[in-house]
């Protein structure tokens, strides 16, 4: 390796020991950030293979679809399906239509914390009075 490189790396972890970010340390050395994103990668692994274990194909198709769009939804509804398959409140693989009902419930959650009703946000136009009204005159 570089010795400079090597240099910078070494005054890197020296000055910035103990500062990580959130309140999580930096790994020390590369071999163990390595090892974290192999973890890491380990786990999306797993998390797939359960899910897709758990889904007909239709199911997970809607349910990629739904992570390019809102992430956010995608993962809670990821997180329903895994809780209740350890409950054992599933009844065989997730259907399309089951998968629907669940994200409506989802909606149905969020919206329910002051968003403009059940059918969503409302939205209303007030129409401004013309400055230069005769009456005004």
């Amino acid at each position: 390796m570089d010795p400079q490189l090597e240099a910078i790396k070494q005054k890197a972890l020296a000055g910035g020991h103990g500062q990580g970010q959130g309140g999580q340390q930096m790994p020390a050395s590369a071999e163990e950030q390595q090892a974290q994103q192999q973890q890491a990668q380990q786990q999306d692994d797993q998390r797939k293979s359960m899910l897709a274990s758990l889904m007909d194909p239709k199911a997970r198709e809607r349910l990629s679809r739904i992570a390019l769009v809102k992430p956010d939804k995608a993962r809670a509804l990821e997180q329903m399906l895994m809780q209740a398959a350890q409950r054992g409140q599933l009844g065989g693989k997730v259907t399309e239509e089951a998968l629907i009902k669940m994200l409506e419930g989802i909606n149905g959650q969020a919206s329910g914390d002051g968003g403009g009703g059940g059918n969503g946000p409302t939205i209303s136009f007030t129409k401004r009075r013309n400055i230069m009204d005769d009456d005004d005159w």
